[in-house]
């Protein structure tokens, strides 16, 4: 069970793009985990809306704690092969921790996006095929498979309430823009919400959290002193999160 964790890990990259999102530090605590789990799952998405989820990861760097056949082994780095069964119209963004392609090290939160707009209606059990490389005198790579993890994806959502549908990729208009924007998001279901903004590089900028309703939002931002270029927001809302990226352009 706990070998899923370290697979639905990898399921935030794919082989070779990169990830605009940002680890949510609130996990760096953790021993290790991924954010959702299989229990809670992916949103579900619908045909012909863009689709995005977030995953946080943290790989441990004890192989005993994903595995009991290798205590004593410790993870080197753990690399992607491919991924089963994903919806068609999705692709898995990959932020790799090194060098190398799609490859993660152990205890750094990372993050992935699974993003595109769904073109087939289905329920999609999704198989993730892995490589970790334990190092016990020699580094010994080590394929497995893991399954558990699922994307449902709905018909056409036109004329579908927006408060019936899980929350889109969030926007801001106007975007570029100079000094004022508005954050628009969309939530299945009222809760407490979580806007950050940060530098290209990730350091947080600006920070709010408020009680976000059922439906759409809209919550007004001022870059204030911020300078040009590009900047990433992240709307949260329980456990999931959605990344956007905005421009200032004075």
């Amino acid at each position: 069970m706990k070998q899923v964790l370290l697979a639905t890990a990898l399921l935030a990259f794919s082989l070779g793009a990169s990830a605009q999102c940002v680890p949510n530090q609130l996990y760096a605590d953790s021993i290790y985990g991924v954010w959702p789990d299989t229990t809670e799952n992916f949103a579900a998405g619908n045909v012909d809306l863009f689709y995005s989820d977030t995953l946080n990861i943290l790989v441990p760097s004890d192989a005993g704690l994903i595995d009991p056949n290798y205590a004593g082994f410790t993870i080197d780095s753990v690399a992607l092969n491919n991924i089963d069964n994903l919806p068609p119209g999705l692709s898995v963004a990959c932020n790799s921790q090194t060098g190398a392609a799609c490859t993660f090290l152990p205890s750094q939160v990372g993050c992935g996006l699974l993003e595109g707009i769904p073109t087939t209606e289905g329920v999609y059990d999704m198989t993730v095929n892995v490589t970790a490389y334990t190092f016990f005198f020699v580094v010994i790579p080590v394929e497995q498979a893991f399954g558990g993890y699922r994307i449902v994806i709905g018909p056409d959502n036109v004329g579908v309430p927006i408060n019936s549908m899980a929350l889109a990729k969030p926007r801001n208009t106007p975007n570029p823009f100079s000094d004022f924007t508005n954050i628009e998001f969309a939530l299945p279901k009222a809760g407490i919400t979580r806007i950050r903004v940060y530098s290209m590089v990730g350091e947080q900028v600006w920070s709010t959290s408020l009680q976000g309703k059922q439906g759409l939002n809209s919550i007004p931002f001022n870059a204030g002193a911020l300078e040009n270029g590009a900047y990433l927001y992240k709307v949260e809302s329980g456990s999931r999160s959605w990344t956007s990226r905005m421009v200032i352009n004075r």
